[in-house]
C-alpha cells in the first residue's frame, strides 16, 4: 500500500504567533466542464427537475417541523426549562431556521432564527420568558397553517421585527456589557440607552 504524499503546509512565524495555511485539497476534486462558468448545466437542470417533483411535499414537511416545534414547546411548558426541553426546542427551531427558505417559508425561517438567537445567547436560559417562546412558536405555526410563502408582507414583516426587537432587548438587559459581542449579528438594530 502506498501512502499519499502530504502536500506542503505553508507556515509563517511571527513573534507571538504562527499562521498555518493548510493545503487546498478540494481543488483536485473539482471537475471542470466546457459549460459557461465551469458549471455542468445539465446537472443543474436535473437537480431542479428533482426538486420540482418534491415541491408538493414541502408544505407537509414544514408541518412536520412545526409539529416537532410544538412538541418541544409543550415539553417545556410541562417539565420546565430543563437541558432536555431547551435542547429539543433549540433543535426544532434551528431546523426550521435552516429548512424554511428552501421549503418556501422564508418568514418562518426568520422568526425561527430569532428564537434560536434567544435560546443560544441567553446567559441563563431559565430566565427566558415562556411568553417569548410561545409567541415565536405561534407565529411560525400560523405562517405554515396559512401557507404564507413570501416574506409575509407588511404584517408578517412587522411581527417578525417586533419579535426580534423583544429578543434583542431581553438579551441586552441580560448580557449587559456582553451584549456588544453579539449585537452585530442581530436581525434588527435597537437603540440602547447610554450608561453613565
Amino acid at each position: 500500500m502506498t501512502e499519499a504524499k502530504a502536500a506542503p503546509v505553508e507556515q509563517t512565524n511571527y513573534e507571538d504567533h504562527t499562521v498555518i495555511l493548510p493545503p487546498h485539497k478540494l481543488k483536485d476534486a473539482i471537475q471542470h466542464t466546457q459549460e459557461p462558468g465551469d458549471i455542468d448545466m445539465e446537472v443543474v437542470k436535473q437537480a431542479e427537475a428533482a426538486l420540482a417533483t418534491l415541491k408538493g411535499e414541502f408544505g407537509n414537511w414544514m408541518q412536520a417541523e412545526c409539529d416537532r416545534l410544538e412538541s418541544a414547546r409543550a415539553a417545556m411548558h410541562g417539565a420546565g426549562a430543563t437541558s432536555t426541553t431547551l435542547a429539543m426546542l433549540f433543535r426544532a427551531s434551528h431546523d426550521i431556521k435552516g429548512d424554511a427558505a428552501t421549503l418556501g417559508f422564508p418568514l418562518a425561517g426568520r422568526i425561527a432564527g430569532s428564537l434560536c438567537r434567544l435560546l443560544d445567547h441567553a446567559p441563563d436560559q431559565h430566565r427566558i420568558p415562556l411568553a417569548f417562546v410561545d409567541r415565536h412558536v405561534e407565529a411560525i405555526r400560523a405562517i405554515v397553517r396559512e401557507n404564507v410563502r413570501d416574506a409575509g408582507g407588511a404584517t408578517g414583516g412587522e411581527i417578525a421585527e417586533q419579535l426580534a426587537i423583544l429578543v434583542e432587548k431581553f438579551l441586552a438587559a441580560e448580557l449587559q456589557d456582553g451584549y456588544a459581542e453579539i449585537a452585530g449579528e442581530a436581525y434588527v438594530k435597537i437603540e440602547l440607552p447610554r450608561m453613565a
